[in-house]
């Protein structure tokens, strides 16, 4: 059935006819109307919308009747409503309505002059969206001299400063224009009309010569003007500058919180209407591929199996005071990654041994999170990683999986498998089953770092989330002894950051501002959207434990993964880290100097990516920082003996980096005496690979390094794996024991040694 809405608009003084209104009709649902079509008024202010039930009838609404029809009038730029009906709706109207519309000259008068204003404020944005790219190239200033011309701008002092070539367009200029235009935490409706008008300031009905069309280029037609307009929208629509303009400074509510949680952290707050407005973008294949060769192949391929195994095979004799079980965690697909895929990225997996009485036992589990839950029902892959832009439409409430794969924590009687985009999720020792994601009895509220801190003399555990696009950037909890979040506070930084670890010393916490950013709408110009700025200096910021001010201090350039430790020392507050100048997180790109293609210049090509250990002093009465590097060899993963977190330790344990491999791999350890500076390296052997390794202490032992040291080594020449365990005081003696895994165990992150007493005494 076709149905017709026709209607004259006039000048309710003189009854003349307006021409080149926007008359719009919709029928009202609950959730969202329905737009029927749209129109212009003809030179006796008439109109005509013809439409169908296909147009306000879905596969939802199949039961309705007809329309509840309601009409709005526009000016002709669409940034003025003269005239709406829709409190006065049209309840299933019939297939011919008729709307007489007299509009009042003064309410004409009053629009035109808002209307002119207007045009000027869309102008400007459209002027700062044009020099996003730092060059307004001839064919833009061209036709945007057209548009001023048409929109009557052209003798507005400003628009003709703004025409000229005197000054570019800051984007913070424009992100101050787009702001004064939306509000704050604008309305979905707010975006839309936003795009209505921007998009009607640009379409020209004029034909365009063929210079134009060659100056021009992406501009020739309108449809390709409303792609770049729609793409430029969304560039700034994600820029963090942007979104802490627009974005509400109210917290989250606790629901809310939750929710957000559980999309994922990246875009979480930010507003849906923006989310909306993103486009899928292409993957570069070159890309893509090589980091599938690079971290989907040799032993970083994930294993198919989830096993349990006893009595494995042990080469040497495993202390009888060892007891406990030693993990570690890793990524490992459960099917082929979509887009690109990063080390990162893979669903957690952890491999445990378990030792008691000189025998050893194996098993390796998935962390079955709700996200990997959905995708092995399913049988698919359903969000991509990292370096892609998440699902929007938010399949099952999620944007971005938890994985649940970088990191494992004891605290409170239980072991939690962390993700720093997420919550933790809580695993029961010693089968490795998930329990499923803990929130602290639902108190947490925003995301769970990778690394949190547990002091040894008080109980309490420390950690930090951080938000990579919205405010407030970094936020900072505290956990009790008996599991209870008792505090969080935000951390004032300027700018967004990714961060992935953190200190404590026994009066304060220590936090990293390191120039390491988010910048999601590279990834629609095909580019990585991790990005370390070079050109902004690094930073530690302390703060006493419980709150209060932060001190601030600044150093070189430089990027953090990793702590060791931190404590205090007269007025002084120490830490010891790994340090490297820049990085790339491993990822090639066209415009990244990375290149792991085997040449001479290797060892200076991967530059960016060598970790060596450094000391910071920072005075916390003068504001002074001394930075000293405290050994040249490449290294990474430290741990210490648990017990002195927060205080002076003596030893650290590191794995020593293999620079003559074309991946982040480790053929050794390295056993720091930072106290006589002395160190000691013993090598897995050829073909050899280890990761992480984990100080175990022996049971009443008085020496702070009276213990074992215990990693995973994976032998590519036999393709199998094994538990090494060292003697941490003898460290380069033959080791003490060799396990013999009985499937290969990929390489992955963090570990974690959990005595047989803990797990006895753990509270559930």
């Amino acid at each position: 059935m076709l149905f017709k809405v026709t209607g004259r608009i006039y000048d309710a003084e003189n009854g003349i006819g307006i021409s080149g209104l926007v008359v719009e009709a919709f029928d009202k649902d609950l959730l969202k109307s329905d737009k029927l079509g749209q129109t212009k008024t003809d030179r006796d202010g008439k109109f005509e919308i013809t439409y169908t039930e296909a147009n306000f009838k879905s596969a939802l609404e199949k039961f309705e009747g007809n329309p509840d029809l309601y009409i709005v009038v526009k000016t002709t730029d669409l940034a003025q409503v003269l005239y709406s009906s829709e409190k006065n709706i049209r309840n299933e109207a019939s297939n011919n309505e008729n709307f007489d519309v007299a509009i009042p000259k003064a309410t004409l008068i009053a629009v035109q002059e808002k209307s002119l204003q207007e045009n000027k404020q869309l102008f400007k944005i459209l002027m700062g969206i044009a020099w996003l790219d730092g060059v307004l190239a001839p064919g833009e200033k061209e036709y945007l001299s057209k548009v001023a011309t048409q929109k009557g701008l052209t003798e507005d002092p400003e628009i003709k400063g703004l025409l000229s070539d005197s000054q570019p367009v800051q984007p913070q200029q424009c992100f101050d224009w787009l702001q004064t235009y939306l509000g704050k935490n604008p309305s979905p409706q707010k975006f839309e009309a936003l795009d209505e008008v921007l998009e009607n300031l640009i379409t020209s009905d004029d034909e365009i010569d063929e210079r134009e069309k060659e100056l021009l280029a992406a501009f020739a037609d309108k449809n390709t003007r409303q792609t770049v307009l729609q793409q430029r929208l969304a560039s700034i629509f994600l820029d963090p500058d942007f979104l802490a303009k627009v974005t509400s400074d109210t917290p989250d509510s606790p629901e809310t919180a939750q929710k957000n949680l559980k999309k994922g952290y990246a875009y979480a707050r930010v507003p849906q209407a923006v989310l909306s407005k993103i486009t899928a973008a292409q993957c570069d294949l070159k890309v893509k591929e090589e980091l599938a060769n690079r971290f989907l192949t040799l032993n970083y391929a994930p294993v198919q199996k989830e096993i349990t195994q006893d009595n494995l095979e042990v080469i040497g004799k495993l202390p009888e005071d060892l007891s406990g079980m030693f993990f570690r965690i890793g990524p490992n697909p459960r099917f082929s990654p979509l887009g690109l895929y990063h080390w990162f990225d893979g669903d957690g997996m952890i491999h445990g041994v378990h030792i008691n009485n000189s025998k050893a036992s194996y098993r390796n589990r998935y962390v079955r999170t709700e996200g990997f839950k959905i995708e092995e029902k399913e049988g698919k892959p359903i969000w991509p990683g990292l370096l892609n832009l998440p699902r929007f439409d938010e399949p099952y409430g999620i944007m971005m999986k938890n994985v649940a794969n970088t990191a494992l924590a004891w605290h409170h009687g239980r072991l939690l498998a962390l993700w720093e985009g997420g919550e933790p999720h809580e695993v029961r020792v010693p089968d490795l089953e998930t329990v499923g994601a803990y929130t602290f009895n639902n108190q947490l509220t925003f995301p769970f770092c990778a690394h949190p801190k547990i002091d040894p003399q008080t109980g309490e555990m420390m950690f930090f989330g951080y938000q990579p696009l919205t405010k407030p950037y970094i936020q900072y909890g505290i956990v009790s002894p008996e599991g209870r979040i008792v505090k969080t506070m935000p951390i004032d930084i300027p700018n967004p950051i990714s961060t992935h670890d953190f200190a404590i010393t026994e009066k304060y916490t220590i936090f990293m501002d390191m120039p390491l950013s988010l910048q999601p709408m590279r990834v629609m110009q095909g580019k990585i959207p991790l990005v370390f700025e070079r050109n902004k200096p690094s930073r530690f910021g302390i703060i006493p434990r419980h709150g209060g001010e932060i001190k601030w201090f600044t150093v070189p350039t430089c990027m953090v993964y990793h702590v060791v430790n931190a404590y205090e020392e007269g007025g002084e507050v120490i830490l010891v880290a790994y340090r490297m100048d820049w990085t790339q997180l491993f990822i090639p790109e066209q415009e990244n100097p990375l290149d792991f293609a085997s040449t001479d210049a290797l060892l200076e090509k991967i530059k960016p990516e060598l970790t060596k250990l450094y000391r910071w002093r920072f005075n916390l009465s003068t504001g002074q920082v001394k930075e000293e590097m405290l050994d040249d060899e490449v290294a990474e993963f430290p741990r210490i003996n648990d017990n002195f977190v927060g205080r002076k330790m003596r030893y650290v344990y590191s794995g020593i980096g293999a620079l003559y491999m074309e991946r982040p791999l480790f053929d050794g350890v390295k056993k720091y005496d930072l106290e006589a500076e002395t160190a000691q390296s013993v090598y897995f052997g050829r073909g050899r690979f280890g990761g992480e390794c984990v100080f175990a202490p022996r049971p009443n032992g008085k020496a702070e390094d009276d213990g074992w040291v215990l990693t995973y080594v994976y032998d590519a020449v036999q393709q199998r794996s094994e538990l090494l365990v060292l003697d941490a005081q003898n460290i380069t003696a033959e080791p003490v024991a060799r396990v013999m895994i009985p499937q290969r165990i990929p390489f992955g992150f963090h570990c974690e040694w959990v005595s047989s007493e803990k797990i006895a005494n753990a509270q559930r």
